[in-house]
C-alpha cells in the first residue's frame, strides 16, 4: 500500500468536502430564487466560506479522519485546498462588476479545483466534478447572464449527487480491494 492509498483510506476520498458542497450548492440554488440579488450573492460567499466547517462536521458523521497526517500528501491537500481561497476575491469582483455571472464563474473556478483531488484520491468522481461543474457553468452561460443566474446552481445539484455517488462507491470498493 503506497502513501496515497493510506491517504484514501484514513480520509475516505475526503467524501465529506463534496457532501458538503451539495449543501452549499442546494442553499446556494435557494438563495439566488428567493432573495434579491445582492442578499443572495453575499449569503452565497458566507455560505461557501462554511463549507471547510461543515465538511468537518460531515466527515466526523462518517467516521473519517479530514486531517490524516501522511507527508508529503497531506500538505499537498492542504495547499490545494488553501488555494481556493484565492478564487473569493474573484467572487467578490464579479459581485461588484456584473453579479449575474457570479454562479458562472462560481462554476468554472470551484468546479476546477476538484480536478487534482482526481488524482490525489485515484478518484473518477473527482475528476467528474472537476470537469462537470466547468462545462455546465459553460453551457448555461450560453444562454446569457440572467439564465446562467437563475440556473447554474441548480443544474450543479445533480453534478454533486453524481459525484457523492461516485465517491461513495469508490469508497466501498477500495475496502474490499484493500482487504
Amino acid at each position: 500500500m503506497d502513501n496515497r492509498d493510506e491517504l484514501i483510506r484514513f480520509t475516505k476520498k475526503g467524501i465529506g468536502f463534496p457532501l458538503a458542497g451539495l449543501l452549499v450548492i442546494t442553499l446556494l440554488t435557494l438563495f439566488v430564487n428567493f432573495l434579491p440579488q445582492r442578499q443572495a450573492l453575499i449569503w452565497g460567499i458566507v455560505v461557501t466560506g462554511s463549507t471547510f466547517p461543515i465538511a468537518f462536521f460531515i466527515s466526523k458523521i462518517f467516521d473519517v479522519n479530514p486531517f490524516a497526517k501522511l507527508p508529503p500528501l497531506t500538505d499537498l491537500g492542504a495547499i490545494l485546498a488553501l488555494a481556493q481561497f484565492l478564487y473569493w476575491p474573484v467572487l467578490i469582483m464579479v459581485l461588484q462588476l456584473n453579479p449575474n455571472w457570479f454562479p458562472f464563474v462560481f462554476s468554472v473556478l470551484f468546479g476546477s479545483h476538484f480536478i487534482p483531488y482526481g488524482w490525489l484520491y485515484k478518484s473518477t468522481g473527482y475528476y467528474f466534478i472537476g470537469f462537470s461543474m466547468p462545462i455546465i457553468g459553460c453551457l448555461m452561460a450560453l444562454g446569457g447572464s440572467e439564465f446562467s443566474y437563475l440556473y447554474t446552481f441548480a443544474s450543479l445539484i445533480p453534478i454533486y449527487v453524481i459525484t457523492c455517488g461516485l465517491l461513495f462507491k469508490e469508497n466501498s470498493t477500495f475496502k474490499e480491494a484493500v482487504i
